[in-house]
């Protein structure tokens, strides 16, 4: 695994493992964190595959919104919170 996917994994984790909100983050605002760390040329459909990967993991689910559903948040999992507490 390259070590640019193992660190986007990882920014996305802490993102969603420091959100104060029940409400999760968007992918759009996933995205532009992550660029604002260096990552210029990150396209949206990475995120989202890594977003999907942390899911497999258990270490992030996407959270359940009533309204507006096809506009998806995410958030960090209990294992996924304990995962970046024990590893930052």
């Amino acid at each position: 695994m390259s070590t640019e996917r193992e660190q986007l994994r990882l920014s996305l984790l802490r993102f969603l493992a420091n959100n104060a909100t029940e409400r999760g983050f968007s992918v759009g605002l996933l995205l532009q964190l992550a660029r604002s760390e260096g990552r210029p040329g990150l396209e949206m459909a990475e995120v989202k595959i890594e977003l999907q990967y942390l899911e497999d993991k258990k270490l992030a689910v996407p959270a359940n919104k009533l309204v507006s559903p096809e506009n998806s948040m995410w958030r960090a999992t209990a294992e996924g919170r304990d995962f970046w507490a024990m590893n930052s």
